[in-house]
Protein backbone atom coordinates (compact mmCIF):
# COMPACT_ATOMS: atom_id res chain seq x y z
CA UNK A 1 0.00 0.00 0.00
CA UNK A 2 3.09 2.38 0.65
CA UNK A 3 4.27 1.70 -2.88
CA UNK A 4 1.51 2.04 -4.86
CA UNK A 5 0.60 5.66 -2.25
CA UNK A 6 4.29 6.38 -3.78
CA UNK A 7 3.57 5.77 -6.95
CA UNK A 8 0.13 7.84 -7.20
CA UNK A 9 1.68 10.38 -4.98
CA UNK A 10 4.64 10.84 -8.16
CA UNK A 11 1.95 10.81 -11.02
CA UNK A 12 0.34 13.55 -9.07
CA UNK A 13 3.28 15.42 -8.93
CA UNK A 14 4.63 14.42 -12.74
CA UNK A 15 0.65 16.07 -13.51
CA UNK A 16 1.07 19.35 -12.03
CA UNK A 17 4.35 19.32 -13.41
CA UNK A 18 3.48 19.22 -16.22
CA UNK A 19 0.66 21.08 -16.10
CA UNK A 20 2.76 24.03 -15.07
CA UNK A 21 4.88 23.63 -17.60
CA UNK A 22 1.84 23.90 -20.22
CA UNK A 23 0.82 27.25 -18.28
CA UNK A 24 3.77 28.88 -18.30
CA UNK A 25 4.40 27.86 -22.45
CA UNK A 26 0.61 29.89 -22.47
CA UNK A 27 1.65 32.75 -20.84
CA UNK A 28 5.11 32.87 -22.64
CA UNK A 29 3.37 32.61 -25.89
CA UNK A 30 2.74 35.75 -28.08
CA UNK A 31 -0.93 37.54 -27.96
CA UNK A 32 -2.71 36.73 -31.06
CA UNK A 33 -3.89 40.59 -30.89
CA UNK A 34 0.03 41.30 -31.40
CA UNK A 35 -0.01 38.40 -34.40
CA UNK A 36 -2.59 39.80 -36.56
CA UNK A 37 -1.38 43.12 -36.07
CA UNK A 38 2.28 42.58 -37.60
CA UNK A 39 0.70 40.58 -40.17
CA UNK A 40 -1.85 43.70 -40.84
CA UNK A 41 0.60 45.48 -41.47
CA UNK A 42 2.49 43.89 -44.07
CA UNK A 43 -0.46 42.79 -45.54
CA UNK A 44 -1.57 46.45 -46.01
CA UNK A 45 1.46 46.93 -48.20
CA UNK A 46 0.60 43.65 -49.92
CA UNK A 47 -2.84 45.64 -50.71
CA UNK A 48 -1.19 48.40 -52.12
CA UNK A 49 0.96 46.26 -54.54
CA UNK A 50 -2.24 44.48 -55.94
CA UNK A 51 -4.09 47.27 -56.65
CA UNK A 52 -1.15 48.26 -58.77
CA UNK A 53 -0.76 44.67 -60.38
CA UNK A 54 -4.49 44.34 -60.80
CA UNK A 55 -4.00 48.04 -63.28
CA UNK A 56 -1.33 46.64 -65.23
CA UNK A 57 -2.68 42.90 -65.76
CA UNK A 58 -4.95 43.42 -68.45
CA UNK A 59 -2.42 45.90 -70.27
CA UNK A 60 -0.23 44.18 -73.04
CA UNK A 61 3.13 45.94 -71.93
CA UNK A 62 3.56 46.66 -68.22
CA UNK A 63 3.76 50.36 -67.26
CA UNK A 64 7.80 50.49 -66.10
CA UNK A 65 7.14 53.44 -63.72
CA UNK A 66 4.22 50.96 -62.18
CA UNK A 67 6.03 48.13 -62.16
CA UNK A 68 9.01 49.58 -60.42
CA UNK A 69 6.27 50.68 -57.34
CA UNK A 70 5.07 47.53 -57.23
CA UNK A 71 8.40 45.59 -56.96
CA UNK A 72 9.28 48.16 -54.34
CA UNK A 73 6.15 47.28 -52.32
CA UNK A 74 6.59 44.08 -52.73
CA UNK A 75 10.25 43.73 -51.70
CA UNK A 76 8.97 45.79 -48.24
CA UNK A 77 6.40 43.12 -47.63
CA UNK A 78 9.28 40.51 -48.05
CA UNK A 79 11.33 42.23 -45.69
CA UNK A 80 8.49 42.58 -42.74
CA UNK A 81 6.75 38.98 -43.74
CA UNK A 82 10.15 37.41 -42.75
CA UNK A 83 10.69 39.42 -39.66
CA UNK A 84 7.22 37.67 -39.33
CA UNK A 85 8.67 34.58 -39.68
CA UNK A 86 11.41 34.43 -37.63
CA UNK A 87 9.16 35.99 -34.16
CA UNK A 88 6.29 33.74 -34.78
CA UNK A 89 7.39 30.34 -36.79
CA UNK A 90 8.33 28.19 -33.61
CA UNK A 91 6.12 30.55 -31.26
CA UNK A 92 2.90 31.25 -32.71
CA UNK A 93 -0.01 32.36 -30.54
CA UNK A 94 -1.79 29.97 -28.24
CA UNK A 95 -4.72 30.20 -30.69
CA UNK A 96 -2.24 28.10 -33.47
CA UNK A 97 -0.46 25.72 -30.75
CA UNK A 98 -2.36 22.49 -32.07
CA UNK A 99 -1.35 23.24 -35.57
CA UNK A 100 1.40 21.54 -36.67
CA UNK A 101 1.56 22.99 -40.20
CA UNK A 102 1.58 26.64 -38.69
CA UNK A 103 5.33 26.82 -39.85
CA UNK A 104 4.79 25.82 -43.06
CA UNK A 105 1.81 28.16 -43.56
CA UNK A 106 3.97 31.40 -43.11
CA UNK A 107 6.59 29.94 -45.04
CA UNK A 108 3.77 29.50 -47.51
CA UNK A 109 2.73 33.20 -47.83
CA UNK A 110 6.99 33.72 -48.34
CA UNK A 111 6.48 31.37 -50.99
CA UNK A 112 3.36 33.44 -52.31
CA UNK A 113 5.51 37.23 -51.73
CA UNK A 114 8.77 35.26 -53.77
CA UNK A 115 6.09 34.12 -56.77
CA UNK A 116 4.72 37.71 -57.13
CA UNK A 117 7.50 39.09 -57.39
CA UNK A 118 9.41 36.98 -59.77
CA UNK A 119 5.98 37.42 -61.95
CA UNK A 120 5.50 40.84 -62.15
CA UNK A 121 10.12 41.26 -62.44
CA UNK A 122 9.62 39.13 -65.69
CA UNK A 123 6.56 41.72 -66.53
CA UNK A 124 4.05 39.25 -66.33
CA UNK A 125 1.54 41.30 -64.15
CA UNK A 126 -1.60 38.66 -64.44
CA UNK A 127 0.69 35.97 -63.11
CA UNK A 128 1.69 38.18 -60.55
CA UNK A 129 -2.45 39.48 -59.94
CA UNK A 130 -3.54 35.77 -59.35
CA UNK A 131 -0.73 34.72 -56.91
CA UNK A 132 -1.41 37.62 -54.68
CA UNK A 133 -4.89 36.27 -54.61
CA UNK A 134 -3.69 32.79 -53.68
CA UNK A 135 -1.84 34.65 -51.36
CA UNK A 136 -4.88 36.32 -49.95
CA UNK A 137 -6.39 32.87 -49.51
CA UNK A 138 -3.59 31.13 -46.97
CA UNK A 139 -4.61 33.71 -44.61
CA UNK A 140 -8.79 32.49 -45.02
CA UNK A 141 -7.52 28.72 -45.04
CA UNK A 142 -5.42 29.89 -41.83
CA UNK A 143 -8.10 31.40 -39.71
CA UNK A 144 -10.88 29.05 -40.39
CA UNK A 145 -8.79 26.11 -40.25
CA UNK A 146 -8.43 26.78 -36.75
CA UNK A 147 -11.71 28.07 -35.55
CA UNK A 148 -11.18 31.62 -35.73
CA UNK A 149 -13.79 33.74 -37.44
CA UNK A 150 -12.90 37.24 -38.95
CA UNK A 151 -14.86 39.48 -40.89
CA UNK A 152 -12.24 40.26 -43.80
CA UNK A 153 -12.32 36.44 -44.20
CA UNK A 154 -16.13 36.60 -44.66
CA UNK A 155 -15.73 39.39 -47.06
CA UNK A 156 -13.34 37.91 -48.68
CA UNK A 157 -15.70 34.88 -49.31
CA UNK A 158 -18.44 37.60 -50.49
CA UNK A 159 -15.80 39.26 -53.18
CA UNK A 160 -15.61 36.17 -54.90
CA UNK A 161 -18.74 35.16 -55.09
CA UNK A 162 -19.92 38.48 -56.50
CA UNK A 163 -17.01 38.80 -58.84
CA UNK A 164 -18.47 35.16 -59.80
CA UNK A 165 -21.61 36.22 -60.08
CA UNK A 166 -21.00 38.78 -62.05
CA UNK A 167 -19.23 36.78 -64.55
CA UNK A 168 -22.00 34.36 -64.65
CA UNK A 169 -24.58 37.42 -65.29
CA UNK A 170 -22.40 37.98 -68.59
CA UNK A 171 -22.33 34.94 -69.95
CA UNK A 172 -26.05 32.96 -68.76
CA UNK A 173 -28.21 36.39 -67.72
CA UNK A 174 -30.34 35.94 -65.31
CA UNK A 175 -30.74 32.11 -65.54
CA UNK A 176 -27.73 31.78 -64.21
CA UNK A 177 -27.75 34.09 -61.52
CA UNK A 178 -31.29 33.11 -59.99
CA UNK A 179 -29.81 30.11 -58.20
CA UNK A 180 -26.54 31.88 -57.04
CA UNK A 181 -28.59 34.22 -54.83
CA UNK A 182 -29.17 32.05 -51.97
CA UNK A 183 -25.36 31.63 -51.80
CA UNK A 184 -24.76 35.12 -52.22
CA UNK A 185 -26.98 36.03 -49.38
CA UNK A 186 -25.58 33.17 -47.42
CA UNK A 187 -22.05 35.00 -47.59
CA UNK A 188 -23.62 38.21 -47.15
CA UNK A 189 -24.90 37.54 -43.92
CA UNK A 190 -22.13 35.55 -42.87
CA UNK A 191 -20.19 38.91 -43.27
CA UNK A 192 -22.66 40.67 -41.01
CA UNK A 193 -22.92 38.21 -38.18
CA UNK A 194 -18.99 37.82 -37.57
CA UNK A 195 -17.61 40.05 -34.69
CA UNK A 196 -16.80 43.41 -36.17
CA UNK A 197 -13.12 43.96 -36.36
CA UNK A 198 -13.19 47.05 -34.41
CA UNK A 199 -14.30 47.78 -31.10
CA UNK A 200 -17.00 50.42 -31.01
CA UNK A 201 -14.69 53.42 -29.85
CA UNK A 202 -12.17 53.22 -32.51
CA UNK A 203 -12.85 55.89 -35.47
CA UNK A 204 -13.15 53.28 -37.88
CA UNK A 205 -15.43 50.98 -36.40
CA UNK A 206 -18.25 53.95 -37.61
CA UNK A 207 -16.89 53.55 -40.97
CA UNK A 208 -16.71 50.07 -41.20
CA UNK A 209 -20.37 49.16 -40.06
CA UNK A 210 -21.85 51.92 -42.75
CA UNK A 211 -19.85 50.27 -45.55
CA UNK A 212 -21.24 47.04 -44.27
CA UNK A 213 -24.50 48.50 -44.20
CA UNK A 214 -24.32 49.71 -47.65
CA UNK A 215 -23.11 46.50 -48.82
CA UNK A 216 -26.10 44.78 -47.41
CA UNK A 217 -28.76 46.92 -48.85
CA UNK A 218 -26.82 46.41 -52.40
CA UNK A 219 -27.27 43.09 -51.78
CA UNK A 220 -30.73 43.16 -50.80
CA UNK A 221 -31.54 45.26 -53.77
CA UNK A 222 -29.60 42.74 -56.10
CA UNK A 223 -31.46 39.84 -54.72
CA UNK A 224 -35.13 42.00 -55.35
CA UNK A 225 -34.02 43.08 -58.91
CA UNK A 226 -33.08 39.16 -59.82
CA UNK A 227 -36.59 38.40 -58.50
CA UNK A 228 -38.53 41.29 -60.68
CA UNK A 229 -36.43 39.89 -63.95
CA UNK A 230 -34.65 43.74 -64.46
CA UNK A 231 -31.91 42.40 -65.95
CA UNK A 232 -30.88 46.39 -65.97
CA UNK A 233 -30.87 46.52 -62.23
CA UNK A 234 -29.03 43.04 -61.76
CA UNK A 235 -26.18 44.02 -64.21
CA UNK A 236 -25.75 47.59 -62.51
CA UNK A 237 -25.07 46.30 -59.12
CA UNK A 238 -23.16 44.01 -59.68
CA UNK A 239 -20.81 46.10 -61.61
CA UNK A 240 -20.18 47.92 -58.64
CA UNK A 241 -20.43 44.89 -56.47
CA UNK A 242 -16.51 44.45 -56.13
CA UNK A 243 -16.40 48.04 -55.49
CA UNK A 244 -18.88 47.99 -52.73
CA UNK A 245 -17.16 44.79 -50.94
CA UNK A 246 -13.74 46.55 -51.62
CA UNK A 247 -14.79 49.00 -49.27
CA UNK A 248 -15.75 47.42 -45.61
CA UNK A 249 -12.53 45.33 -46.81
CA UNK A 250 -9.57 47.98 -47.13
CA UNK A 251 -11.87 49.33 -43.46
CA UNK A 252 -10.94 46.00 -42.02
CA UNK A 253 -7.62 45.73 -43.36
Amino acid sequence: MRRMGSVVCAGLVAGMAAAGLAQDAASTAPSLAAFDEEVAVCRRVVREYCAIVQKLAPLPVADKDQQAEGLRLLADARKQWAAIQAKYAANPPAEYAKDKTFKARLRDFGNALEDMERALAAGDARRSFLTCGFGCSLFVQMHEQNGLNYALDKLFHLRADIRTTEAVMKTQGLAGVRPRMATLLQKRDAALLAPPPFASENPKAAAYAAAVYELSRAMDRLALAVAAGDVKEVEEILANGLTLVNKPYGIAL
